[in-house]
């Protein structure tokens, strides 16, 4: 265990940011030193005195100490090696020293974003030509000083251009987390709408089941000592339509369950075709109800079917809660991409009117209505329609209009 431990140490010295791009940096100063050392010891200059000799080696090392230290203080580095390049070559030692320039150069142009960004090169280019000119180490000394300014600006060119492509890539990863995140809040939406539309069976499928129930009950307590049959035939009804409820509603929780079910047995999906079976329930509940088709008769989009069913079932459960017994009109009209609903009623019959209010029993919250007519709008607006909902009469009506999106005739 004890070998293990230095491993480790070394490991994480070595992987810890930016450690790693500081030991390579440090490698290239090495580089740099050794071979500025010897250009500058082949550059005709052995001849000066031991302290120009030491003043450039000083110069030399120090440059490349820069570049060994440019990713943790890289101004001061920049800083550093263009002096240095002007204390080498001023006294006619080697000019190559413009690399050490060009490398911490290269480092401040990515890293950092200048309002005047010809001044850093402009200043370190000065150094390096001021000290070439003065040094002039052979008869080529401007070809000379031309190269190393010119080696300088690249350096700082190569920088501005790896920092813009830092910026660009950093930017295509901000779009494309966007992308993701604009992704993932169209995921939320949709289960948000899947749940508002879960909501809406729900509500449709309990209320339309207890409100019958609730009317039914009411009527078999009052004539419970009077008309036996009558109750038997009301506890029959409100058994049937506690069975559908229940079905309907573990159909809806097998879909809930199962999200890629592809049995379409499984969704509970009734439509217009189904209104016959509805308007007998409504019939039970004391509702003489008569069922108005007009134009022909077509599938309609499964949504749209769907939506247009829980708009009369909802409607005519309004008409039992607050009107029941009484006439009503349930009137269906397909039209060329559009199709009708409208539910009409003549409010409560006469000696209902006169016993007075609907027994608690078999009447439903008020709250209850308001909820069912916003569902209702709702609906209809999912399909660019609209819903209208107000007293007709004695009575009441709600018509909804929703469009199929169909061209074609009907």
């Amino acid at each position: 265990m004890s070998g293990k431990a230095p491993a480790r140490q070394v490991r994480q010295f070595l992987t810890r940011r930016p450690r790693p791009l500081v030991l390579l940096d440090s490698a290239l100063a090495v580089l740099l030193c050794v071979g500025l050392l010897w250009a500058d010891a082949r550059s005709g200059t052995h001849h000066a005195g031991g302290g120009e000799a030491a003043l450039r080696t000083a110069g030399i090392v120090l440059a490349a100490l820069a570049v060994a230290a440019r990713r943790l203080w890289p101004r001061v580095s920049f800083a550093v090696a263009s002096v240095c390049a002007f204390t080498v070559a001023a006294p006619g030692g080697a000019p190559q020293v413009s690399l050490c320039v060009a490398v911490t150069a290269y480092t401040i142009a990515g890293t950092a974003d200048y309002v005047f960004w010809w001044v850093p090169p402009g200043f370190a280019g000065l150094l390096v030509a001021a000290g070439i000119g003065i040094g002039r180490v052979s008869s080529g000394w401007l070809a000379v000083l031309v190269a190393n300014v010119a080696i300088v600006c690249v350096g700082w060119f190569a920088g501005l251009a790896a920092r813009e492509r830092r910026n660009r890539i950093a930017a295509a990863a901000e779009r494309e987390a966007e992308r993701e995140r604009e992704h993932a809040a169209r995921i939320r939406q949709a289960a948000i709408d899947e749940r508002l539309v879960i909501a809406r069976e729900l509500h449709d499928i309990v209320a339309h089941s207890m409100s019958l129930i609730a009317v039914r009950a009411g009527v078999a307590r009052m004539v419970m000592d009077s008309d036996p049959a009558q109750v038997e035939e009301t506890f029959g009804i409100v058994e049937t339509t506690t069975r559908q409820a229940l079905h309907e509603m573990r159909l809806l929780v097998e879909v809930l369950r199962h999200e890629h079910a592809a049995d379409p047995a499984l969704t509970p999906t009734p439509g217009l075709a189904d209104t016959a079976a509805l308007a007998e329930q409504i019939r039970s509940a004391d509702v003489d109800l008569r069922l108005d088709v007009r134009g022909t008769a077509r599938p309609l989009p499964a949504a749209v079917d769907l939506s247009a069913y829980r708009i009369a079932q909802e409607a005519l459960t309004n008409v039992v809660r607050h009107a029941a017994p009484t006439r009503a009109t349930l009137r269906i009209e397909y039209r060329t991409g559009e199709v009708v609903v409208e539910v009409t009623d003549s409010g409560p019959s006469e000696p209902h009117r006169r016993k007075g209010p609907v027994p608690p029993s078999a009447a439903a919250p008020a709250t209850a209505a308001g909820h069912g007519l916003i569902g209702m709008r709702e609906r209809a607006a999912l399909f660019d329609g609209h819903l209208r909902a107000g007293p007709h009469g004695d009575g009441f009506r709600v018509r909804a209009l929703l469009r199929t999106g169909e061209t074609g005739p009907p």
